[in-house]
């Protein structure tokens, strides 16, 4: 039986966008434009491209994933599970001010 768990390699660069999936034997990672964003569990996560994200849903249980956005891998961006996304811990404190701001 196949293991469930990814088996997860050192922490790569923050802001790296490409894909991480890295076969077992293989010197370098995929490294085709990341389209996934893939929470492996409270701690890890990772990026895949569409071809890797396919292998993911078929070989390994993860926690959440989404597509690729603006934040995503950027340092301080937090995984938003309820709006299935990265972002920042005062983005929606903001987007209120701004509203309020702006109403007349």
């Amino acid at each position: 039986m196949t293991d469930p768990f990814v088996p997860k390699g050192p922490p790569r660069a923050p802001g790296d966008r490409t894909c991480g999936h890295k076969a077992k034997g293989d010197a370098d990672y995929c490294g085709q434009p990341g389209t996934w964003h893939v929470m492996w569990d409270a701690v890890d996560n990772s990026v895949s491209c569409d071809k890797h994200m396919t292998l993911i849903r078929q070989r390994w249980v993860y926690d959440d994933r989404h597509p690729i956005g603006a934040d995503c891998t950027m340092p301080g961006a937090l995984w938003l599970y309820h709006e299935h996304r990265c972002g920042f811990p005062d983005e929606q404190r903001q987007a209120a001010i701004s509203l309020a701001t702006t109403r007349s």
